[in-house]
């Protein structure tokens, strides 16, 4: 009984220590899969942040000074004030979707279920056999 769950952990060690340089330079190809994905969305959310600042605060002002001399001068201060709160929301909202998913060792996480999976399917089919 013990020498067979030797055996067994030894077969898995094997396994794995063959399995290690793949996983290895799959950690590589994922770590910079990762970076790169992040720091597109980091470059485009601060380009997309400067842009829309510069653009809607002239637009902001315009808009509040076209109705200095009017009744409506508190109520286009108030739409404008709305209208950037909007911006703010739908921008959070873009920003979310656009950020990576799940974490950066997805495939590296289902690559050794997997190998564990198959290394204990060839310990089963192993042990059946004796």
């Amino acid at each position: 009984m013990i020498s067979e769950r030797l055996r067994r952990l030894r077969r898995i060690a094997e396994f794995a220590a063959e399995r290690s340089g793949d996983y290895v330079e799959l950690i590589g190809i994922e770590l910079s899969l990762y970076r790169t994905a992040l720091v597109a969305t980091l470059i485009s959310g601060v380009a997309l942040v400067f842009c829309a600042l510069g653009t809607l605060g002239f637009v902001s002002v315009a808009a509040i000074v076209s109705f200095w001399d009017t009744d409506y001068r508190k109520l286009a201060a108030w739409l404008v004030a709305g209208a950037w709160l909007l911006i703010t929301l739908v921008s959070l909202a873009i920003s979310s979707r656009s950020a990576p998913k799940g974490s950066p060792f997805n495939e590296l996480s289902r690559q050794v279920r997997l190998d564990t999976d198959a290394a204990r399917s060839h310990y089963a089919q192993g042990h059946h056999t004796r």
